[in-house]
C-alpha cells in the first residue's frame, strides 16, 4: 500500500514538472514569434526610410529562417526580394519574387510581390513582362480590401507608368494615391511621383514651393527625398541655375551614399556635374560624371550614367590635349544614347502591344459572347432560318468591311493632306499660313481674356555658309536639330512656326516679356550646345533672337512680327548670337491698347 501510494506521488510531480517544463516552451515559443512579427513588421516599414537598419533587420532574421513559421518565411523573402532589388540585384530579386508567387503564399502578399515585380521588370527594362504584371494588378486591385495594399498597388502602378514613359497615366495613379491616403510614407511616395510626371510633362512650377512640400513630407524617407531632391535639380538645371543645385545637393551627399542605391547616387551626381560644367569647373565635372559612371557600372543605359560620359566628353574635348580620350567618351556616349533611344521605342511598342493584346482580348470575349447567344438562337429556329440569320451577318459584316477601309483610307488620305497644309515638311512645325491662322486665333483669345503674349523671332547665323560649305544635307539636319532643342525647352501650347528658310517664329500665350527673355536666351543657349559632329559635319550653330509682347506692339499680328524681327536684326547688329527686347523708339507715342482691358494691372 505504502509502495502505490508512494508511486502516485511521484508520478504526480513528474506529471507537474513535464506540465511546467511544456508551459515554458510553449511561451518561449510564443514570445520568438512574436519578436519576429515584430520584425518583420518594423523592416516592412523602414525599409526605404533606414537602409542600414533595414539591412541589419533581415540578416538577424536569416539567421533565424529554420525556427520562423511558413507565413513568416512568406513574408521574409518577400523583404529580401526588395533588399536584393535596391541592392542592383535584379535578376536575383525577379526569382526570389517568382518563387513566392508558385508558392501557397496569400493573396495580400502575393499582389504586394506583383506590385514590387512591376518596379523590378521596369529597371531591368523588361516592359513586356513588367505590363503583365501590371495588368495582373490593376485586375486584382478592386479585390483587394486592405488599403494599405491597395496603396502599394496604385504607387507600383504609378512607377511603372512613369518608367515606361508614359507620364500622363503615371500623374493619374500618382493623384488617386494621394487622395486616397491619410499614412505620411504613402503620401511622400505619391508626391515623389506627382513630382517626377510633372517634371516630364513641363508642368512643375520653377518658382512654386511644391518641391519643398514633397521634401518636407518625405523628411523620415532618405531615398524618396533625395530623388525628389534630384527632380528639383533636373528643373534648376533647365532654368540654368547650377549654384542652386550645388547647394540644394551638396549637403546631403553623405545620406545619399549611404542609401547604397546606384540610380539615386548617379542621378544625384551627374546633376552635381552637370551644374558645375555650367560654372565651367572642369576638375569637379570630371570628378562626378567620373564617379557616377563608376557607380552606374550595372545600370549604363539611365540617362544619368549617359549624361555623364556627355559630359566627360565635353570636358576632355574642352581641354586640347585630350582629344584621343575626347573620343574614347564620345564613343561610349554616342553608344549608350543610341541603345537609350532603342530602350525608349522599346518601351513605346511593349505599351503599344499590351494595348493591342487587350482588346484583342476584349474583342475575343464579346465574339465568344455574341457566339454563344446564336447558338441558343439555333436551338430555337428552324436550320433554314440559322442560315439566313448567318448569309445575312456575313453580307453584313462584308459591308462593314468595305466601308471600314474606305473610311481608314480616307482617313489617312484626309491626315495627310491636313499635314501638308498646315505643317512645314522638314521641321515638322507649323508652315506660314497655318502659323497666321492660329496666332490670330490666339491674339483674339488673348484680348478678351485679357491675357499676356509674347513673340520671339530667330534666324540662325551664317547659315548660307553652313549650306555653301557642307551642302544642304548638313544644312537640314541643322535645322532639325535647332527645332528640337528649341521643342525640348518649351512647352505644349506654344506656336512655332517655321517662317521661310532659316527664320523661325515662337509665339507665347500667357506669357510675359520678361518670361520670354528668359525662354530665347535659353533657347539660343541649347542652339549654341548643339554637337554638330553628329550631322557628320565639325561646324558651329549660332542664332539672334528679337522679343516683343502685345504692351510694345500691340495686338496686330504683322506688327508683332515686324517689331520682333527688327530686335532680331538689333542682334545682329550687335554681334550675332544674343538676345534682344523691342523697344518702343521714343519718337513715338506708345499704342493704347483696346479699353476692354487694361494690360497694366
Amino acid at each position: 500500500m505504502h509502495f502505490k501510494l508512494l508511486l502516485k506521488n511521484r508520478l504526480s510531480i513528474f506529471n507537474l514538472c513535464l506540465f511546467f517544463c511544456l508551459s515554458f516552451i510553449s511561451n518561449t515559443l510564443e514570445a520568438n514569434t512574436n519578436n519576429v512579427d515584430e520584425q518583420l513588421e518594423v523592416a516592412d516599414k523602414i525599409r526605404s526610410s533606414d537602409p542600414k537598419e533595414f539591412q541589419k533587420i533581415i540578416n538577424d532574421l536569416k539567421n533565424k529562417k529554420h525556427s520562423l513559421s511558413e507565413s513568416q518565411q512568406h513574408y521574409l523573402n518577400y523583404l529580401i526580394g526588395y533588399q536584393q532589388s535596391i541592392s542592383g540585384q535584379l535578376d536575383q530579386s525577379i526569382k526570389t519574387y517568382k518563387s513566392l508567387l508558385k508558392s501557397n503564399v496569400s493573396t495580400e502578399l502575393k499582389f504586394r510581390a506583383n506590385s514590387s515585380m512591376i518596379n523590378t521588370f521596369a529597371i531591368t527594362q523588361n516592359w513586356t513582362e513588367g505590363l503583365i504584371h501590371l495588368s495582373m494588378v490593376l485586375e486584382q486591385l478592386p479585390k483587394v480590401n486592405k488599403n494599405t495594399i491597395k496603396e502599394s498597388g496604385l504607387a507600383a502602378t504609378a512607377i511603372f507608368y512613369n518608367q515606361i514613359g508614359q507620364y500622363a497615366l503615371g500623374l493619374k495613379y500618382a493623384e488617386l494615391l494621394s487622395n486616397s491616403s491619410q499614412a505620411k510614407r504613402t503620401s511622400c511616395f505619391a508626391a515623389s511621383m506627382i513630382i517626377d510626371s510633372k517634371l516630364h510633362l513641363k508642368l512643375l512650377e520653377h518658382n512654386g514651393n511644391e518641391i519643398a512640400e514633397a521634401i518636407k513630407l518625405c523628411e523620415s524617407e532618405a531615398i524618396v527625398a533625395n530623388f525628389i531632391r534630384s527632380y528639383g535639380a533636373k528643373l534648376n538645371i533647365i532654368n540654368n541655375k547650377p549654384t542652386q543645385v550645388i547647394d540644394d545637393l551638396t549637403p546631403h551627399l553623405a545620406e545619399i551614399n549611404s542609401t547604397r542605391y546606384p540610380r539615386l547616387i548617379v542621378e544625384i551626381y551627374t546633376s552635381l556635374a552637370e551644374a558645375y560644367w555650367l560654372q565651367n569647373n572642369l576638375d569637379k565635372t570630371e570628378q562626378l560624371a567620373l564617379e557616377s559612371v563608376t557607380i552606374g557600372q550595372n545600370i549604363k543605359t539611365t540617362q544619368a550614367v549617359i549624361k555623364a560620359y556627355k559630359l566627360l566628353y565635353k570636358v576632355a574635348k574642352k581641354r586640347s590635349n585630350h582629344q584621343e580620350v575626347a573620343l574614347q567618351y564620345y564613343e561610349t556616349y554616342a553608344e549608350l544614347d543610341k541603345t537609350y533611344v532603342n530602350e525608349a521605342q522599346a518601351k513605346h511598342l511593349a505599351f503599344q502591344l499590351a494595348e493591342h493584346n487587350s482588346f484583342a482580348q476584349e474583342s475575343q470575349i464579346k465574339l465568344l459572347n455574341e457566339q454563344n447567344n446564336a447558338l441558343a438562337a439555333e436551338q430555337a429556329l428552324a436550320k433554314t432560318q440559322a442560315a439566313n440569320r448567318k448569309l445575312i451577318i456575313l453580307l453584313l459584316g462584308l459591308v462593314i468591311l468595305a466601308f471600314t477601309f474606305i473610311g481608314m483610307r480616307f482617313c489617312r488620305s484626309h491626315k495627310r493632306v491636313k499635314e501638308l497644309a498646315e505643317y512645314d515638311p522638314l521641321t515638322g512645325i507649323y508652315n506660314r499660313g497655318h502659323f497666321t491662322h492660329v496666332t490670330n486665333s490666339a491674339l483674339k483669345y488673348c484680348k478678351n481674356a485679357q491675357q499676356d503674349l509674347s513673340v520671339i523671332m530667330f534666324d540662325l547665323d551664317h547659315f548660307k555658309k553652313v549650306n555653301d560649305s557642307f551642302g544642304h544635307a548638313c544644312g537640314d539636319w541643322a535645322l532639325k536639330e535647332t527645332i528640337k532643342v528649341c521643342q525640348n525647352i518649351g512647352r505644349k501650347n506654344d506656336i512655332f512656326a517655321r517662317l521661310g528658310g532659316e527664320e523661325f517664329c515662337l509665339v507665347l500665350t500667357s506669357c510675359t516679356i520678361d518670361v520670354a527673355m528668359l525662354r530665347a536666351e535659353a533657347c539660343r543657349a541649347a542652339i549654341e550646345e548643339i554637337i554638330t559632329e553628329e550631322s557628320g559635319c565639325e561646324f558651329s550653330i549660332t542664332a539672334s533672337f528679337g522679343v516683343t509682347d502685345l504692351k510694345r506692339s500691340g495686338f496686330n499680328l504683322d506688327k508683332l512680327l515686324a517689331d520682333a524681327d527688327m530686335a532680331a536684326y538689333a542682334s545682329k547688329n550687335a554681334g550675332r548670337n544674343r538676345v534682344t527686347m523691342f523697344e518702343v523708339p521714343e519718337t513715338s507715342q506708345p499704342k493704347k491698347l483696346d479699353n476692354s482691358w487694361n494690360y497694366e494691372k
